[in-house]
């Protein structure tokens, strides 16, 4: 399947999304540009074993931070304990949930070293995190 490729991603994003081996496309939807990662792998704990990603990419990325994770379908806890700061959104025809996760100061975005795949490794600590 052909994917979409509406904007160009930086060098380091081509390089660490190849590198992970993620299916991916990059699509621009009412001015706003999206990534959109395909069956991202979600950790035991949540009924859903794959999720589809989406990040938001701010125009001024990336010397601005990316925020947020969007997924589709929507994760739940095995636990059944409520996920909290949710909210939904429609994004290329499907409804993903927000996760609605920051950075801090402890942990602020650093121009030039970070990229979607650290952002992605951030996604993964609000994943594992979640769970405790």
């Amino acid at each position: 399947m052909e994917r979409r490729r509406a904007f160009q991603l930086p060098e380091d994003d081509l390089e660490c999304l190849a590198a992970r081996s993620l299916d991916w496309e990059a699509i621009v939807e009412g001015g706003v540009k999206w990534l959109l990662i395909r069956d991202y792998v979600i950790p035991v704990g949540y009924h859903q074993t794959k999720a589809d990603v989406a990040l938001r990419i701010s125009p001024s990325y990336p010397d601005d931070q990316l925020d947020m994770v969007y997924f589709s379908p929507g994760l739940s806890l095995t636990s059944g304990r409520a996920i909290r700061q949710l909210s939904t959104l429609g994004i290329d025809g499907k409804t993903y949930q927000q996760w609605s996760r920051h950075r801090t100061a402890a942990n602020p975005w650093r121009p030039g070293l970070d990229n979607v795949c650290s952002h992605l490794l951030q996604v993964d600590t609000w994943l594992t995190r979640e769970l405790s």
